[in-house]
């Protein structure tokens, strides 16, 4: 039996690496060829079609890339819930899972799932007390499969990524690992159950956000069950504005909630988690989202968790500046520097020390009344991340004649259009880390549901509203700075991006030499005679 087992899996991942292997070759002959719409169908449908890990691809990865914004086919929003299932007797999976005392806790159960993600199928059942409850069940052979199936498309995550950031040095190896590792714990459902009971204990007295009560001594690292939320899910609604429906009055009609109402709840709640949660929801696609009566919004599945940035007042900084950028005050300048600040941060502290410095000091006298504040520095002259703002932000207006930058950040692709307003074929030589996008990743998710529903002006107000009451809670977030790094440190992190830039883009180089050599040899000069090193 076991032999028979193990010829299966090993077949099944043959066939793959043939199927992902011919795949590739297809889709490379028709980029080449310049039949984009084609090899963005084929990628979609293959993936669909192998399902598993090649799904939640798709939904985190691939989400707001220009495969699956242009993919044509009416099966586009399956991807979200209702994929197809496979053949399980979960009454037998129940038996095995839990003893005869807790199993009779468990009544009435539908043989059939009712919904099926990437992993899971979910059933319907009744607890004894009357409850309403879900079982969601690993799929069969997911475990077996998935470490192989990673691999496989690591190997195609590499390519794909490499042409969606080609305006940023991507660190891939340290990316495609924390995908991995991401989707490795989703099939944890031990970890699940504790997340899930993290975020019920934080909202169980919150008005309008509610979390499904998860029976902990239900659940086995291959069941979890959990209280069933009724409600309209996010993707049902976009099935419906995609025929042409009004997602509004469905949402009236059937819950009596207004769903713009919801919106914002659910918009803001996110920002603000951000800020008082050690971890939110990192998979907050559509088909984790029920709009409910009395203006609730349900959310279910956590088996992706996103820890909060490390760095919140950076990422606090970069949402001011973003909401500046609705309310038409925003600049390019402004924006590259909380960029710097939030996804460069190493770069951006080093330029920030080198800026301390004041040009052509030659003695400790002049270094020491400089720190001292005795010959307090211009801030607006000396600050090289405002000097290398107006650099970029100079090529931006050459760019476009326009200084319309809102329209390029409206849609929340934060990424996508600062490569193109500021680093063009990453002509600064910036080394960008993805997992410091982990939390905007679930913005721009979230994001791209609003503009599905055609209501994308709502994120102004809601990250405006979110902004006032991040601030009210956390007001020494607006005035905390970054830990100083030392001369030497600054100069050999400034250095080593400067190598990048000169290769990259000479004249930049030049000018940025020109602006940052005088600092840098007053700083040799500073640790070279001892003098003040932060």
């Amino acid at each position: 039996m076991a032999t028979n087992h193990a010829k299966t899996i090993a077949a099944i991942k043959r066939a793959r690496t043939k199927r992902l292997a011919k795949l590739g070759a297809r889709a490379y002959y028709l980029k080449r060829r310049g039949r984009d719409q084609e090899m963005y169908d084929l990628l979609c449908n293959e993936f669909l079609s192998l399902g598993g890990v090649y799904v939640k691809f798709m939904q985190g990865v691939m989400f707001n890339s220009p495969a699956m914004k242009r993919w044509n086919s009416p099966a586009r929003l399956k991807i979200f819930e209702n994929l197809d299932s496979q053949p399980l007797d979960i009454v037998s999976v129940l038996r095995h899972e839990l003893p005869p005392e807790k199993l009779q806790q468990i009544v009435l159960v539908q043989p059939e799932p009712f919904a099926a993600g990437s992993f899971g199928q979910v059933y319907m059942a009744q607890h004894a007390n009357g409850q309403k409850i879900i079982i969601k069940a690993l799929r069969p052979l997911v475990r077996e499969l998935l470490k192989y199936d990673l691999r496989l498309l690591g190997l195609f995550g590499k390519r794909f990524a490499a042409h969606e950031y080609t305006n940023f040095t991507i660190k891939m190896n340290a990316a495609i690992k924390e995908f991995r590792n991401a989707t490795l714990n989703e099939t944890d459902y031990l970890a699940e159950v504790k997340f899930a009971n993290e975020l019920y204990e934080a909202y169980q007295d919150h008005p309008h956000i509610v979390i499904p009560k998860t029976y902990t001594d239900l659940s086995t690292p291959h069941i979890i069950v959990q209280e069933y939320l009724d409600g309209i899910s996010g993707a049902e609604l976009l099935k419906i504005q995609a025929d042409g429906g009004d997602p509004a009055r469905f949402i009236e009609h059937q819950t009596g909630s207004d769903l713009d109402t919801q919106l914002r709840i659910a918009g803001i709640e996110s920002l603000t988690a951000i800020f008082t949660l050690p971890r939110i929801p990192g998979d907050p696609h559509p088909g984790n989202i029920r709009f409910m009566t009395k203006n609730r919004v349900g959310l279910i599945d956590f088996g992706i968790s996103a820890p909060v940035p490390r760095n919140r007042a950076a990422f606090f900084s970069l949402l001011s500046e973003w909401n500046r950028i609705y309310e038409n005050q925003g600049t390019v300048a402004g924006m590259f520097e909380q960029f710097m600040r939030y996804f460069v941060n190493d770069l951006y502290r080093a330029l920030k020390k080198l800026s301390t410095i004041t040009p052509g000091a030659t003695s400790l006298s002049q270094t020491a009344a400089q720190y001292m504040s005795l010959e307090p520095p211009k801030q607006e002259s000396n600050d090289l991340i405002r000097e290398i703002g107006r650099l970029v932000q100079n090529a931006f207006d050459n760019a476009t004649g326009a200084n319309d930058l809102r329209v390029l950040v409206e849609d929340g692709q934060l990424m996508r259009a600062f490569g193109q307003i500021a680093n063009k074929d990453n002509r600064l030589g910036l080394v960008v880390r993805l997992e410091s996008s982990e939390i905007l990743r679930a913005a721009q998710t979230y994001i791209s549901m609003l503009q599905s529903l055609k209501r994308r002006k709502l994120f102004g107000s809601i990250l405006a509203d979110a902004i006032k009451e991040i601030a009210r809670q956390y007001p020494d977030l607006i005035h905390q700075t970054e830990k100083s790094v030392s001369a030497s440190q600054a100069i050999e992190i400034i250095n080593r991006w400067l190598e990048r830039v000169a290769v990259r883009d000479p004249a930049l180089f030049m000018q940025l030499l020109k602006r940052i050599r005088p600092r840098e040899d007053a700083a040799k000069y500073q640790t070279e005679e001892g003098t003040i090193d932060a």
